[in-house]
């Protein structure tokens, strides 16, 4: 709204200057008061609007947005009101300083961009109906003449559809660049973190080795009970450090992945024994596989972890208490769309659903961002869900959240072996 109806100080000095001396101009070639009257109400108006935007700070609440919303319909209105005043004046000076105004509003809100759909709609309903109405106006006054009849209803019909048409591609143009524009700046910030956490774990994963082999070789020599435990602490700590470079290297999709076909009947008896070991016992997990698909292709550690993060996250927003749903199903074609995939491809759909509280609709963009975690300080990394999107995209296939205040879906496509 600043940047639509402000601009810059000249151009607001400019548009108010041009009005005044109109405005001026009427009064005194009509001696009409009702002129005067309006012209204070509108320098008042406006003068008022433009002010508390260049007052605005953000983030603005919603009552200040709406207080500003009302504004800007009335000052659109006055201005609008003014020119269908002068043209019911009815003398030629008079129509064409009133075609002349609601021809500048209507160039005014072309060149504009607003961020708001409700305002561009009601700067174009506005204009258009001041417009419809100049011509019915004309019509009356040429009655019984067909062909002036036929002129006016095509010229008026023409304009106004031509100028409707061209406010709604220029929504539909802005709200696509906004959406573009969104768009590569989360790729440019992903591809950042991406290249800034591979080379932060390969160059910590190659300290780690040489840590772990001098803790390795710290084992061998003979020591006391204490320090043996000491440096197996040293061990367990290294290899959680070794997962976090794990997760650094899958959420730059850089990770080195060992694919291989999955029996997935395997794979869920040997997944139900780790199960109860990171759930307590309020949390009620329940595998439901399919019969299909039968295999995987992708890493079976990875997929291991993904999952174990999946069911971590929906027990912490689940306060300890609720239940997971685990299955896998052969994709669809509705599947695939949402996913993104190749529509011909084989995949199978892993879906990991809980009945916790859902996910706000507000977080649900950021909730894979790398580092970003809703939960306290020293309690998550925000690497859970990036490295999981990760992993499935790096093994060619795909990934998606769906939350509501009922629970939340989180969808894992991932290829099928074909034979």
């Amino acid at each position: 709204m600043i940047e639509a109806d402000i601009g810059s100080r000249t151009e607001l000095l400019l548009r108010f200057f041009v009005v005044g001396f109109t405005a001026l101009f009427l009064i005194i070639a009509t001696e009409q008061r009702a002129i005067a009257l309006w012209l204070i109400i509108f320098l008042l108006t406006n003068g008022y609007y433009s002010w508390r935007l260049s007052k605005v700070a953000t983030p603005v609440s919603a009552q200040t947005y709406l207080g500003l919303q009302a504004l800007f319909m009335l000052s659109v209105a006055l201005y609008t009101s003014c020119a269908v005043y002068i043209f019911l004046v009815g003398t030629p000076s008079f129509v064409t300083t009133a075609l002349a105004a609601l021809t500048a509003q209507a160039l005014f809100n072309i060149s504009r961009h607003r961020q708001s759909d409700v305002l561009a709609i009601f700067d174009t309903a506005v204009v258009a109906l001041a417009g419809l109405f100049f011509g019915l106006s004309s019509l009356w006054k040429v009655d019984g003449n067909l062909s002036e009849q036929m002129i006016i209803v095509i010229a008026t019909l023409g304009v106004c559809s031509y100028y409707v048409i061209a406010q709604i591609r220029k929504i539909q143009i802005h709200n696509a660049l906004q959406t573009s524009r969104q768009e590569a700046v989360q790729t440019q910030k992903m591809r950042a973190v991406g290249q800034l956490t591979a080379g932060v774990a390969h160059e910590f994963n190659n300290l780690l080795t040489v840590i772990r082999g001098n803790i390795e070789l710290a084992q061998l020599s003979e020591g006391t009970s204490e320090s043996q435990a000491r440096l197996n602490d040293a061990i367990k700590a290294a290899d959680r450090a070794d997962a976090l470079t794990s997760q650094l290297l899958s959420l730059s999709r850089k990770a080195r992945l060992e694919a291989a076909s999955i029996n997935l009947d395997q794979f869920w008896r040997d997944f139900a024994t780790i199960v109860p070991r990171i759930t307590s016992a309020q949390i009620r997990v329940h595998l439901e596989p399919q019969s299909e698909p039968e295999t995987l292709y992708c890493d079976v550690n990875q997929l291991e972890v993904a999952l174990i993060n999946l069911i971590i996250n929906a027990r912490d927003a689940m306060d300890e208490r609720g239940e997971v749903w685990v299955g896998c199903r052969q994709a669809t074609p509705a599947d695939l769309s949402h996913l993104g995939l190749d529509k011909d491809g084989a995949f199978g759909i892993i879906t990991v659903r809980d009945n916790g509280p859902g996910i706000p609709k507000h977080l649900l963009p950021k909730v894979v961002e790398p580092f970003f975690t809703t939960k306290d300080v020293g309690q998550g990394t925000g690497l859970g869900l990036p490295m999981v999107k990760g992993f499935c995209e790096q093994s060619g296939g795909g990934f998606a959240i769906v939350s509501d205040p009922s629970g939340t879906l989180v969808l894992l496509g991932l290829p099928v072996l074909s034979s």
